[in-house]
């Protein structure tokens, strides 16, 4: 899988958040959690539709934001939903730790997946694997971002970094790539 097939699939999971952000400042938080759950679901439904098939981890990421939706509706408190950025980031963080630092690099598995036929030498693996490495210290640092923006920060800012920072940093994180490859 390479960066912008990464970024096309957590993309879906960010929208319910924004629109969490802008229900809650009309109708407030319970109202919030409702349309977020909502765009979610539809989100899903129409992935499927579209392709005519489901996207494991979207459905994975609508069925946590269902989960942790619910129960911040039942229990009155949004600080479950606002785990869900964080949650889903953790398991990326755990999956880029095992292909940078293991034998196993789910990534290229995954990337094979996609490129039925390709081979990768072995200076195109370790460029992959260092390019994961990278990945997984700027994703591990934005994680522990989103949690303490979750538990100390205001809604603004859980908003800001838990959606905003991460399309920046991904896009810093890009342009980075870009200059190293050109430089070589």
């Amino acid at each position: 899988m390479n960066k912008t097939q990464l970024l096309k699939k957590l993309l879906p999971g960010f929208i319910p958040l924004f629109v969490f952000i802008v229900a809650d400042e009309i109708w407030g938080t319970k109202i919030g959690l409702f349309v977020a759950i909502a765009v979610g679901v539809s989100e899903m439904v129409w992935i499927a539709i579209s392709e005519k098939r489901f996207e494991k981890f979207v459905l994975f990421d609508t069925l946590l934001l269902v989960v942790l939706g619910a129960v911040s509706i039942v229990l009155d408190n949004d600080i479950f939903f606002k785990l869900k950025p964080g949650l889903i980031e953790l398991i990326l963080v755990a999956v880029l730790a095992v292909s940078a630092f293991s034998k196993i690099n789910i990534i290229g598995l995954m990337g094979q997946r996609f490129l039925k036929g390709t081979s990768f030498n072995d200076a195109q693996m370790n460029q992959m694997r260092q390019s994961i490495k990278y990945l997984f210290y700027i994703f591990s640092a934005h994680t522990i971002l989103v949690f303490y923006s979750t538990f100390f920060l205001s809604k603004g800012a859980w908003a800001f970094i838990s959606g905003g920072l991460f399309y920046i940093l991904f896009g810093v994180y890009f342009l980075f790539e870009l200059f190293r490859k050109k430089k070589k």
